[in-house]
C-alpha cells in the first residue's frame, strides 16, 4: 500500500493526510491495547477464563453436595458408619491397576458413579471418581486442562488423585492403549515368537538397525513412539538367520482427493479411534459416514469366519537369506553351573570387529577377536532357561552374525535299577580326577552326585558276577533332530512315556519294547570281561558260624606292583560300604571278615587300585555272595541214649567217641559240629558189640551248575521249603531233596547211616 501525504498552503498544518511518524505511533498504541484486551479476555485472568473457573467450581461444588448426601443415606440405611465400602467411578478400578496411591481392591468398586450424582456431565465422567465416601478429582496424564482443573478443585476443598500410567513399554499383548501420546493397538509378541530367539530393535540416528533385549525383558522407553513417526521392530534368529519384522498396528483411513493424502487414524480391534487428549471415542459407524475404510489385511480367515487383527508384522527384510550354514557358530558344554564357550567359527567372510556374549538378554562379555582358542566362561546363571547368544557387529554397529541356544535344564526320567540284583550291582561315579567310585550297592540309598543330565553326567552301573563285570549307562527317553548343517543331532529329554514329539523332532523305537512305551533303557557300556585286561581272583571261605575269610588276590597278569587291595563288606540289612573293612598291599594276606550273624547273606568285595589311585583296568573275576548258613539242630530224640555217644573228630581226623548223648542234647560237646565250617555232626551207637556210626544231614536245598559242574547247597531253617505255604522258603532255581520228607510230613533234617563197622 502507497501512502500519500498532502499539506495546505502556508499554514503549517498537514490537509487531510498524517505524517508517517505518527502513523507509526498510532498503530503501536493499538498494539498495546489489542494486547491488553486479548490479555484481559483470553489469559489465565481473563473474563472468559474466570467464567470457565466459576462454572467449574460449581458443577464440581453441586457433584460433592450430592456424594455427600449419598454417603449420608448409605451409612443411616445400613446402620454402617464404616465409609471405607463407598467406591465408584470406571477411572477407580485404573488407579488400582496401575497400584496408585488407593487401598482398595477391584471388588470394593461396588457402586456406579450414576447413583451418586444423577447430573455428571459427560466432559467430566473420566475425572470423577468417590472413594471411601468422598468425591474426588483424578488428575490423568491425559487431560490437557487437568493441572488447572485440579488447582480450582484443591481450592474448593475436593481431593485430587493422579493418575499417572507407568512409563516405557509395558504391553506386547496387542491391546489398545495410549503409549507416548497416542491410542493404539500395541505390537504384540505374546503369540508366535520364541521369546529366546526374537529381540527388540532400534534404529539409531544414522538409520542402522540395532539389536536390543529379547523380548522376554522389558522394552526400551523409547522401542517405538507412532505419535513420532519411529515404529516397533524386532529381529529373530533362529539358528544364526536373521529376519526382521516392523509392527503395523491397526488403523482406518481416508483419502483427500485434492492434496492426494491420507487422512490415518490408529483404531481398536472394533475400529473405534479414541482421541488421546479428550478421551472421547469416535465410533466405527461414524468414522464409515466420514469416509474411513480399513485395510483388508487386518482380517484373516476364510469369507464368514474372519478374525479381526489387532495388526501384524511385516517383514522389513532378510538379512541371511536362509543360508544353509549360520554365519558364526560355537561350542557349549556345561559343568557344575558354569558355560563354557569355545571353538568360536565365522563364516562367509563376514567383517566381524566385535562379538558381544549375551546371557538371559544381558551383556556378559566383550571381545574385538576370536580364534580357535578363545574361550568364555558365564557363571551367572539362574534356574530354568538359560540363553546363550553372541552377536557380531560390523565397524557401523550392525548386526551381520547372531547365534542364539537355550540351556534348558533336563527333567529326565529317574533310572530304573529293578532288574537289576541289588547285592552285587554297584552305582559308578568318578571324582574330578576320573578315577572311578564303584563300591556302593545298589541295595542302599542313591549316592549323591550319582548323575546329572544338565552336565553330560550320565547315570553308570557295574554289575558284578561269577561271570564278569558289566557296565550300564541309563540313556532316559528322548526326542532328537538331527542338524543338517552342523552334521549334528539336537536332543530334548522326555518326561514319562509321552509319545508326543515336538515339531521337527523324532523319538528313537528303541524306547518301545513289546509295543510298551519305555521311560529309558540300560546300554551296556563296555565288558570288562571281554576285553584283554588283569583278571583278579579270590578265594573265599566261610571260615566259622561267624567269620568268612579271603585267602588272598591272584591275577592272571603280571601288572601287580605298586597296587592297593580295599576290602568291603556289604549285607542285605543295610550294612554300608562307607569306609574298607581293611587295606592292605599284600595280595596275598588272608583277611578274615569277623563278628557276622548267622543266616545273612553277605557281598564280600574287593577294590583295587593303582598308585594314583585310579580304579584298576581290570575285573574281579567273582564278586562273593555268601550266607553263613545255620543248619537245623540235630534231633537226637530218637536214639537210646544208655548205648548212644557223641563222636569228635580233630583235625588229622582221629576219632574220639564222647560222652553218651542226651536226648534234648543239653551235653553236647563243644566244637562237636559246625556246618559253616564243613564240620558235620556224628554219633555212634554200641549194641551187642556192634557199632554203627550216624550223620546229621540237615534240611537243604541246592542247584545244579552246569558250567562248574557242582551243586550249590543252601541250608534251610526249620522245615520251610516243603509243599504248600513252606514252599515259599525255597530260593529261585532251588530244590529241596524228597529225603526230607517223611510219611507225608516235611522233616528239620535226618540221620544217615555213616557205616557199620560190625559189617
Amino acid at each position: 500500500m502507497k501512502i500519500e501525504i498532502k499539506k495546505q498552503k502556508n499554514t503549517g498544518k498537514y490537509n487531510s493526510g498524517i505524517t508517517l511518524v505518527a502513523l507509526v505511533v498510532t498503530i503501536v498504541v493499538l498494539l498495546i491495547l489489542a494486547g491488553i484486551t486479548i490479555t484481559y479476555v483470553m489469559g489465565d485472568n481473563s473474563i472468559f477464563n474466570k467464567a470457565n473457573e466459576a462454572k467449574f467450581k460449581a458443577r464440581w461444588s453441586t457433584y460433592r453436595e450430592q456424594t455427600d448426601t449419598y454417603t449420608t443415606w448409605k451409612i443411616a440405611s445400613t446402620m454402617n458408619t464404616n465409609v471405607q465400602g463407598i467406591n465408584a467411578g470406571d477411572t477407580l478400578l485404573e488407579l488400582i491397576e496401575i497400584e496408585a496411591d488407593v487401598d482398595i481392591k477391584p471388588e470394593d468398586v461396588n457402586t456406579q458413579i450414576s447413583e451418586i450424582i444423577n447430573n455428571l456431565e459427560d466432559q467430566d465422567k473420566r475425572y470423577t471418581v468417590v472413594y471411601h465416601g468422598e468425591l474426588c478429582y483424578v488428575l490423568d496424564d491425559h487431560n490437557k486442562n487437568g493441572e488447572r482443573e485440579a488447582k480450582w478443585c484443591l481450592e474448593i476443598g475436593i481431593p485430587v488423585l493422579e493418575l499417572k500410567r507407568p512409563s516405557g513399554i509395558n504391553n506386547i499383548k496387542g491391546d489398545y492403549e495410549y503409549v507416548n501420546g497416542v491410542y493404539l493397538c500395541t505390537p504384540k509378541l505374546d503369540m508366535g515368537f520364541d521369546k529366546n530367539y526374537t529381540r527388540y530393535a532400534n534404529e539409531n540416528e544414522q538409520g542402522v538397525m540395532e539389536p536390543g533385549n529379547w523380548i522376554f525383558a522389558k522394552a526400551d522407553e523409547d522401542w517405538y513412539d507412532y505419535n513420532n513417526g519411529k515404529w516397533a521392530n524386532v529381529v529373530i534368529e533362529i539358528k544364526g538367520v536373521e529376519c526382521y519384522y516392523t509392527w503395523i498396528p491397526r488403523y482406518c483411513f481416508k483419502l483427500n482427493q485434492s492434496s492426494q493424502r491420507a487422512d490415518v487414524k490408529l483404531i481398536d480391534i472394533n475400529n473405534n479411534y479414541k482421541d488421546p487428549y479428550t478421551e472421547e471415542v469416535t465410533p466405527w459407524s461414524e468414522l464409515q459416514k466420514q469416509g474411513y475404510q480399513v485395510p483388508e489385511a487386518f482380517e484373516f480367515g476364510e469369507e464368514g469366519s474372519k478374525t479381526q487383527l489387532a495388526g501384524y508384522w511385516a517383514m522389513k527384510y532378510n538379512l541371511g537369506e536362509a543360508p544353509e550354514q549360520s554365519k558364526i557358530y560355537y561350542d557349549m558344554k556345561v559343568t557344575k553351573g558354569v558355560i563354557t564357550i569355545s571353538n568360536i567359527q565365522v563364516r562367509n567372510g563376514e567383517s566381524i570387529v566385535k562379538y558381544v556374549v549375551n546371557l538371559n538378554s544381558k551383556k556378559e562379555k566383550e571381545a574385538t577377536t576370536v580364534n580357535s582358542t578363545t574361550t568364555f566362561k558365564l557363571e551367572n546363571m539362574r534356574s530354568g532357561d538359560n540363553v546363550i547368544n553372541i552377536t557380531g557387529l560390523n565397524s557401523k554397529g550392525e548386526m551381520v552374525a547372531s547365534y542364539t541356544r537355550v540351556y534348558a535344564s533336563s527333567i529326565v526320567n529317574p533310572p530304573d535299577t529293578k532288574g537289576f540284583n541289588p547285592d552285587t550291582t554297584f552305582y559308578v561315579l568318578y571324582d574330578e580326577n576320573g578315577n572311578e567310585q564303584s563300591i556302593v550297592p545298589i541295595s542302599e540309598p542313591i549316592p549323591k552326585g550319582w548323575y546329572n543330565y544338565d552336565e553330560a553326567e550320565w547315570a553308570n552301573i557295574v554289575t558284578r558276577n561269577n561271570d564278569g563285570e558289566i557296565y550300564y549307562t541309563w540313556i532316559p527317553r528322548y526326542e532328537f533332530r538331527l542338524e543338517q548343517a552342523e552334521q549334528r543331532s539336537e536332543v530334548k529329554f522326555i518326561e514319562g512315556t509321552s509319545t508326543q514329539n515336538s515339531e521337527g523332532y523324532q523319538i528313537p523305537e528303541a524306547f518301545t519294547f513289546n509295543g510298551k512305551e519305555l521311560t529309558g533303557y540300560w546300554a551296556m557300556k563296555y565288558n570288562l570281561g571281554e576285553l584283554t585286561k588283569e583278571v583278579f581272583d579270590a578265594e573265599v571261605e566261610i571260615s566259622s558260624s561267624t567269620s568268612i575269610t579271603v585267602k588272598g588276590v591272584t591275577g592272571t597278569g603280571t601288572n601287580t606292583s605298586g597296587l592297593k587291595y580295599n576290602y568291603y563288606l556289604s549285607k542285605k540289612n543295610g550294612e554300608k560300604n562307607t569306609k574298607p573293612y581293611k587295606t592292605t598291599t599284600d595280595a596275598s594276606e588272608y583277611v578274615t571278615f569277623e563278628n557276622l550273624t548267622a543266616g545273612v547273606d553277605y557281598v564280600i568285595l574287593i577294590e583295587i587300585r593303582n598308585s594314583s589311585g585310579g580304579h584298576v583296568t581290570g575285573l574281579l573275576k567273582e564278586v562273593k555272595q555268601l550266607e553263613i548258613y545255620e543248619a537245623n539242630r540235630p534231633d537226637l530224640t530218637g536214639f537210646n541214649a544208655d548205648c548212644t555217644h557223641y563222636v569228635l573228630y580233630d583235625e588229622t581226623g582221629n576219632e574220639t567217641i564222647g560222652d553218651k548223648i542226651t536226648n534234648d542234647g543239653s551235653n553236647m560237646p563243644e566244637g562237636w559240629y559246625d556246618y559253616s565250617n564243613a564240620r558235620w555232626a556224628n554219633i555212634v551207637t554200641q549194641n551187642n558189640g556192634t557199632k554203627t556210626y550216624f550223620t546229621w544231614i540237615p534240611r537243604y536245598e541246592f542247584k545244579l551248575d552246569q558250567q562248574k559242574q557242582r551243586s550249590d547247597v543252601r541250608f534251610i531253617k526249620g522245615t520251610a521249603g516243603g509243599t504248600g505255604e513252606n514252599r515259599a522258603g525255597v530260593a529261585e532255581g532251588y530244590q529241596v531233596p524228597e529225603a526230607f520228607k517223611f510219611n507225608r510230613q516235611e522233616i528239620s533234617g535226618y540221620w544217615a547211616m555213616k557205616y557199620n563197622i560190625g559189617e
